[in-house]
């Protein structure tokens, strides 16, 4: 299981906003994505599920591979979206639905599961995130937190094998993103790819395995962890040091 793209290059218009993006990650990674507004970090996430589609360049990802040169065959978007679950900012809840039926939804259609065995792994899942007593609630009768982790619990029923979080902390409080963190660091014991988009470099530092620091469309640093301690590039430097 691994994920790798090469020489993406994405347009919106005639406006390019990603230039020539390399990178790789290997199960249990927790690739992070850093960068200024503006950078292309969630136009870059949201090519890797192909909710943005480039205009050139290679995605390998969830045992899907894609020329993006050529135009793209929908059913293999599909496919690739059932193996890479994305947990959006604004955490995409049907509202008129329960957060149990949140969950059971798309697995009983696209997996094909009966909804017993869907309710049995979504009350585990509630469960371990800590939210089986919201099961019959409305995504609105949650806090943002709650909102959030029901939003984890609903892609990882589709057992993925990346998953994809844009500003997965934003507007939470301390004491919820710390939970957020907690969820990120265990799910990475089970070998699922994680990439995640984020301004808060306290997180970042918490939960990457490798970082990808970003400017105007460009990648300008990668490496491990060790990046936060010895940057390699004035640019990302700074970067860190106004963000601390």
């Amino acid at each position: 299981m691994a994920l790798s793209v090469k020489n993406l290059n994405f347009f919106y218009g005639s406006n390019q906003a990603l230039f020539d993006i390399n990178l790789t990650a290997e199960a249990g990674d927790i690739l992070v994505l850093l960068g200024p507004s503006g950078a292309g970090k969630s136009t870059l996430i949201r090519t890797l599920n192909l909710l943005e589609v480039p205009k050139s360049g290679l995605l390998d990802i969830a045992n899907s591979r894609f020329d993006l040169s050529e135009n793209t065959d929908p059913k293999k978007i599909r496919e690739l979206r059932q193996n890479v679950g994305m947990v959006f900012q604004q955490y995409n809840l049907w509202p008129h639905f329960t957060v149990m039926e949140n969950l059971i939804e798309a697995p009983m259609k696209i997996l094909g599961l009966d909804e017993n065995g869907a309710k049995t792994q979504a009350l585990e899942l509630l469960t371990r995130l800590r939210l089986k007593e919201h099961a019959e609630r409305f995504p609105l009768q949650l806090s943002g937190g709650q909102q959030q982790r029901v939003a984890i619990a609903r892609a990882l029923m589709m057992k993925p094998q990346v998953l994809l979080f844009d500003e997965p902390t934003a507007a939470l409080d301390p004491e919820i993103t710390a939970q957020i963190v907690s969820i990120i660091q265990e799910l990475q014991q089970t070998g699922i790819i994680q990439v995640i988009v984020t301004h808060e470099v306290s997180v970042a530092r918490k939960v990457a395995t490798k970082v990808i620091y970003m400017e105007q469309g460009r990648i300008i640093e990668s490496g491990d962890a060790d990046c936060f301690e010895q940057p390699k590039t004035e640019q990302f430097k700074q970067y860190l040091s106004h963000s601390e």
